[in-house]
């Protein structure tokens, strides 16, 4: 299943705040303004996705997190369409297509380590490396990649200042998951009893106790929290840390990163089917 497709909890009020985020979605998109005197985030329209405006002054923390949903997905957050056909760079022996070769967590790695990480087997393998190696590096050099040819994100499909974030993201946001996750096993290294309490209190307002509410599934057919977040630990920790495109789910990259991976290792404790 199409990763911007949402698996909706039958069971419960899920389908219908769905509908309120879309319809919402809309009409902030139709409604906000195009102008304004001294407005110098006129095009802050370009920094949305689950919150319909953006802060006059944001944090690094919060273009971290925007950074990070758009690498997951970077035409949702934008409120674009994504361009037709395949990457013109995306190797054609690889498994994806269309719409999904745009993305750039699908050659670079929910783990960011492309080739060498969670991509080094599987139908998505691309031998494409990741971008951990950029880590740490200048991001006008890295907004410069994200531009060059042989990715060739104009700015027409990312806006500049959508770009910096990104580049920052690339820069600063990523999460070094070696001693986090255990690979063999995919464990999350943390305390699942605080977790928990985190858990029930918190995320269990959308995703339901059980972890099986307001989900967005994927390709190997996991359609709960559990399922998913045992199946690919990365990707939830991509999440938590920087939120999810198409749904109201805070990023909790503020929050002590000892706190996200106690709530990933409890939600590995949900039911996975």
């Amino acid at each position: 299943m199409d990763e911007a497709q949402s698996l909706m909890h039958p069971d419960g009020p899920s389908r219908s705040r769905w509908w309120a985020t879309i319809v919402g979605a809309a009409l902030a998109v139709v409604l906000w303004p195009q102008s304004g005197a001294g407005q110098d985030y006129q095009d802050r329209g370009f920094y949305q996705s689950y919150t319909f405006s953006a802060p006059t002054d944001p944090t690094e923390e919060w273009l971290l997190a925007y950074g990070g949903r758009l690498y997951d997905m970077w035409w949702a957050v934008l409120f674009t369409e994504p361009p037709s056909g395949d990457h013109p760079a995306y190797p054609q022996s690889a498994g994806a297509s269309g719409a999904e070769t745009w993305r750039c967590v699908t050659c670079h790695g929910w783990d960011y380590e492309g080739r060498n990480g969670s991509l080094s087997a599987g139908p998505l393998v691309t031998g494409i490396k990741g971008i951990d190696g950029m880590a740490g590096a200048d991001p006008d050099a890295i907004a410069a990649i994200i531009r060059d040819d042989t990715h060739g994100f104009s700015e027409t499909l990312i806006p500049e200042r959508a770009l910096r974030a990104l580049a920052l993201f690339v820069s600063k946001g990523q999460i070094d998951s070696g001693r986090l996750i255990d690979r063999p096993t995919r464990s999350v290294k943390g305390d699942a009893g605080r977790g928990r309490k985190v858990f029930q209190n918190v995320c269990a307002i959308c995703h339901d106790y059980d972890g099986r509410a307001w989900i967005t599934g994927d390709a190997d057919g996991n359609d709960t929290l559990g399922g998913i977040t045992t199946a690919n630990p990365w990707r939830g920790l991509h999440k938590v840390m920087n939120g999810q495109t198409y749904a109201d789910m805070p990023a909790m990259r503020a929050f002590d990163l000892e706190v996200v991976l106690d709530v990933l290792a409890y939600v590995q404790t949900l039911p996975r089917q």
